[in-house]
């Protein structure tokens, strides 16, 4: 019997159906992999299992590509509920309350498999107690790491020498293998000294910058396909072509422009300020729904002909520099 006044790390990855006509929120359960060590990272168990889905039991031409699996091992799987319930007697074993993964979707597929087994009136209560237990560590991590943004179990990985011994990526067992992996040199190696990992900081960074400009690329010719008015080139003009406000500007006259141009037809729009920090929507009056009340803190009213009088208020609002239009 383990001593368990010790701490004990459970990682795990599941595999899920995917592809063809099943929505995110429709996924189950294809594979179930866990690894479980103690505080010095000593690996305790291992365990995998495939499962057979209830709505979707044949696999898509995605699925067999992505994950490597067969129908035949599928046909053959066992109830994800009862798969389940093996990790919950190992958890439990350990006296382990939090199974680490790599993501924020594991626990809502866990979720969806619930739903389904839900619908076929089938047993699902172990499934909603790993449920509640997932708990995504990819956060913390990459914000560990110094990664400007997260980044795929397979491409850190790498960071730490880790490769399958057999199969490969997108096998349960193997991705909760890498992520124990990279777990442990998180907290035990001198990362300053990976030259691997600031070689994927640096790649990333340029990524996100090449990405950055596309996006301020599409939103200023996006913004500038309809024509500037004379107060609006005074405006521009003024600010500084590469300042905050100028980017401010483009962004917002973007909506507009992608808005109207959307909806020829239509004459009466609304400026929605969202609650989401310095998000904007423009919408046609006539689409503005109690789920879009809920989401925006205020809302003006513009008919087509006078939207550079708004953009230009909205951006002064914003703007350091106070021009006399």
């Amino acid at each position: 019997m383990e001593n368990i006044e010790k701490n004990y790390f459970c990682f795990a990855d599941f595999e899920f159906t995917c592809g063809y006509c099943i929505h995110k929120l429709d996924s189950e359960i294809l594979s179930a992999g866990v690894v479980i060590c103690d505080e010095s990272y000593n690996i305790k168990e291992r365990f995998y299992c495939t499962s057979k889905p209830n709505r979707y039991p044949k696999m898509t031409k995605q699925c067999k590509k992505l994950t490597k699996l067969t129908q035949e091992e599928i046909n053959n799987s066992p109830d994800s509920n009862d798969v389940m319930a093996v990790i919950l007697r190992l958890i439990r074993k350990y006296n382990i309350n939090k199974i680490y993964v790599w993501g924020n979707f594991d626990k809502t597929a866990l979720a969806s498999d619930t739903k389904q087994h839900q619908r076929f009136g089938k047993e699902c209560a172990n499934i909603q107690r790993v449920g509640k237990r997932i708990y995504d560590i990819q956060e913390s991590l990459t914000e560990k790491l110094e990664l400007p943004e997260p980044v795929n179990i397979k491409e850190l990985a790498s960071a730490f020498d880790y490769k399958p011994l057999s199969g490969s990526f997108h096998n349960a067992l193997n991705d909760a293998l890498a992520l124990y992996v990279i777990y442990k040199g998180v907290y035990t190696e001198d990362l300053s000294e990976n030259e691997k990992l600031a070689e994927i900081r640096r790649l990333r960074t340029e990524k996100i910058e090449k990405r950055r400009m596309e996006v301020e690329k599409k939103q200023k010719e996006t913004a500038l396909s309809v024509p500037l008015t004379d107060k609006e080139k005074l405006y521009y003009s003024g600010i500084g072509e590469d300042s905050d406000e100028a980017k401010n500007f483009i962004y917002l006259r973007s909506k507009f422009a992608s808005s109207m141009q959307n909806n020829p037809e239509k004459n009466n729009f609304l400026l929605l300020y969202m609650k989401t920090p310095e998000k904007f929507k423009v919408i046609p009056k006539e689409k503005y729904n109690r789920t879009l009340q809920g989401l925006s803190e205020k809302a003006i009213d513009f008919e087509r002909e006078n939207f550079s009088e708004l953009l230009l208020k909205e951006c002064m609002n914003f703007s350091s520099v106070k021009l006399k239009i």
